[in-house]
């Protein structure tokens, strides 16, 4: 689903990344480990698109698969309201389903003509977007409850949110459009225990592909399948099968011989 084929990064004369290359499958969920300037967050942005590699490059198979990304800094977006930053609505999905049905009313009483057929066809696009992007109000609070926002309306104002509700506010919305891919940056601050738990659940119901950056030992324990190190000397990664526990015995019995 997601190939990474030896990446190469520099910033300035440093060198940050050096022939990176994984692959991450459906189903998968990965954890990518490494000190805190290492380029854990460099490496999400390249496949993200956001930083051109020095060399190699990103795959993304099938095509149109969906990538969607949690960045540690909440981007608004130009949102001014919690529901139009997470886009719900299921106002908007009946208006479409409406026109396409008023379009296939007028179709069926005349000649098929070359602006109808457009319109129409335009409309059914639209209507299949709109089904398997926009999520629906239920699903909005359903996912706003399990990660603490059960009390932020719809028509909140961003600007009056704190940093913490803010930051699950992203993680809301990257989880409630439903990408293929998920690249999750932190997304374990600002949440308590009770959103922690109802986020582990999700991942591990999570039937995509997860490459999540984490410090939290426990949190990669209940949800990775493995694990890839970041190596701060020699720039490379090294995978891992299994969780955190399973790294870190596979990483002491290497050391000692």
């Amino acid at each position: 689903m997601l190939k990474v084929s030896n990446i190469t990064k520099h910033f300035g004369n440093e060198l940050i990344l050096d022939s990176v290359s994984f692959v991450l499958n459906a189903g998968e969920r990965v954890g990518l480990i490494g000190p805190n300037g290492c380029g854990k967050t460099t490496l999400l942005r390249i496949i993200m698109g956001q930083l051109v590699p020095d060399t190699g490059g990103i795959q993304i198979v099938p095509s149109h698969a969906r990538l969607g990304f949690l960045e540690q800094g909440f981007a608004q977006h130009g949102a001014e309201t919690v529901a139009q930053f997470l886009q719900v609505g299921e106002e908007t999905l009946a208006e479409v389903e409406e026109r396409v049905a008023t379009l296939a009313v007028e179709l069926s009483r005349q000649e098929p003509q070359a602006h109808l057929l457009e319109a129409y066809s335009e409309a059914l696009t639209r209507l299949e977007s709109l089904a398997t992007t926009q999520p629906a109000v239920h699903e909005a609070e359903s996912v706003l409850a399990g990660l603490g926002l059960a009390h932020v309306d719809f028509e909140t104002p961003l600007a009056i949110l704190s940093g913490g509700q803010k930051t699950r506010l992203g993680l809301a919305g990257l989880l409630l459009h439903r990408p293929d891919v998920v690249l999750l940056d932190e997304p374990t601050n600002h949440l308590d225990i009770e959103a922690l738990e109802w986020l582990e659940a999700w991942l591990r119901c999570y039937s995509g592909a997860a490459l999540i950056v984490s410090h939290d030992r426990a949190f990669l324990d209940n949800t990775v399948t493995s694990i890839l190190d970041l190596d701060p000397e020699t720039h490379t990664l090294t995978g891992y099968v299994g969780n955190y526990s399973a790294y870190i015995e596979t990483w002491e019995r290497q050391r000692e011989k």
